[in-house]
């Protein structure tokens, strides 16, 4: 908590300073548009914040904003924290009983408020330079540092509308950032329909086939050394910048559980992606969904788990309609996100013949999560009862041995046993234990006698 106040506090000294050389300059600028006065150039130059030790100038640093970048970023501050700033912009012109044209931006009737548009920022760092219009445009370009790390957005085009007069806002993330100085950590929305996972269990408790553990372990050094491949301009050349896996295998065979180990152990969040609000039958919907998806995570370093895969990874068609060939572009377009993401990507489905061809040749790791043999399930057992039941190891060798269950299936019998007991008053037996198993074959259309 004290961390966070003194993030704030040294946020707040940052931002004062940001504040007052944007007063200054708008002083300036009004100054020399009503009276030809000319502006200082010292105006033009935002202050010294190299020696600040607030998260707003290290951003500022580690991104390198130029002058015209960061008054774009105070701007859209002081919108939203000291809007009063704007204020002169309200004046109207006498002659045409209506607001200077010139200043661009727009009016919130409601609350007497301006609201600056880029022309405003134009009109206040360049005056009336026409080519400073052409050139500012360049914010929004792909490349911009803007859009590499995901900084503004845009609001919606009304009629009417040019680029120069749409509203800048700040992402969540770096109002978040700039503010308070905490790491943003999206909710799920049906702007980013993702959640954040996590778990309590350890590697100690995951028990998986060796061949398994040994292709994880090729997962955890690409993490550990990934900002070397980043850094050198040879590595960057000949080796993939991303990592894309894919976990196969039944259900309950802990696909989930080692991509949030992965996430674990390399302090990397691991959201997973729902994909009920991804999929839309409508063209063009669902790449402008996945767009939301990577366009937040992109340079956050965190891992994006597409469970249930098939259903957005499928193998292309044959174009024998208009459906076939959008469900075939749609594919191409998550082709490219996925290759240009530079993070981790875990792909999880139970049916990898349904995968297409073209993302297998993407992946550096295919890893087959198979059902535990004899002795891994002993050690399930073991694990899940251990502390919630006394049951002997021939017991446990004979669960072990007749029913080849997986490890998710195990865990719920165990849960169903613990309820169970409880409902009767009485301890977990093998005869409970049994009575889980029943249950639990039994949802795959399976009994005990069958086995």
């Amino acid at each position: 908590m004290n961390q966070n106040i003194n993030d704030i506090q040294k946020n707040s000294i940052t931002y004062k300073k940001e504040l007052a050389w944007l007063n200054d300059l708008i002083e300036a600028r009004f100054k020399q548009h009503f009276s030809n006065k000319l502006i200082n150039e010292s105006c033009f130059i935002p202050p010294h914040i190299s020696g600040d030790q607030s998260k707003y100038a290290n951003w500022v640093k580690k991104l390198g904003l130029d002058n015209f970048e960061r008054l774009v970023i105070i701007s859209s501050l002081a919108y939203e924290y000291s809007s009063n700033t704007f204020d002169k912009f309200l004046i109207k012109n006498k002659g045409l009983d209506k607001r200077f044209t010139e200043f661009g931006g727009k009016v919130d009737d409601k609350n007497s408020r301006f609201i600056p548009t880029l022309e405003t920022l134009i009109f206040l760092y360049y005056g009336n330079e026409v080519g400073s219009k052409f050139k500012a445009q360049s914010l929004f370009n792909d490349d911009h540092v803007f859009n590499k790390n995901g900084v503004i957005t845009l609001s919606l085009k009304t009629e009417n509308d040019s680029v120069l007069s749409r509203i800048i806002s700040l992402s969540e993330e770096v109002i978040q950032l700039l503010t308070l100085g905490e790491e943003y950590k999206p909710d799920y929305t049906t702007e980013f329909p993702a959640k954040l996972i996590k778990t309590e269990m350890t590697w100690n408790e995951l028990v998986l086939n060796p061949v398994i553990l040994d292709e994880i372990k090729n997962i955890n050094t690409w993490l550990l050394h990934k900002d070397e491949i980043d850094e050198s301009k040879v590595l960057s050349k000949k080796l993939n910048k991303g990592y894309k896996c894919l976990f196969y295998g039944p259900p309950g065979t802990g696909k989930t559980l080692s991509t949030l180990l992965i996430g674990k152990k390399n302090n990397k969040d691991v959201y997973r992606i729902d994909l009920s609000q991804i999929v839309s039958k409508y063209v063009g919907e669902t790449e402008k969904n996945l767009a939301k998806i990577f366009n937040i995570a992109e340079n956050k370093n965190w891992i994006l788990f597409f469970d249930e895969a098939e259903s957005l990874f499928s193998k292309r068609t044959s174009v024998n309609d208009s459906k076939d060939k959008f469900a075939n572009q749609q594919t191409a377009y998550l082709l490219q996100r996925v290759e240009e993401y530079k993070g981790l990507i875990i792909l999880a489905t139970n049916l990898k013949p349904n995968i297409d061809t073209a993302f297998s040749r993407r992946i550096q790791s295919i890893i087959n999560f198979t059902m535990p043999d004899l002795k891994e399930r002993k050690i399930l057992w073991s694990n899940f009862l251990k502390d919630i039941a006394e049951i002997n190891r021939e017991i446990i060798q004979r669960l072990s041995k007749d029913y080849k269950l997986s490890g998710g299936s195990i865990k719920n019998i165990i849960q169903f046993s613990w309820l169970l007991a409880k409902r009767n008053g009485t301890e977990i037996s093998e005869k409970i234990i049994l009575q889980g198993v029943r249950r639990e074959l039994n949802k795959d259309g399976k009994s005990i006698d069958s086995i």
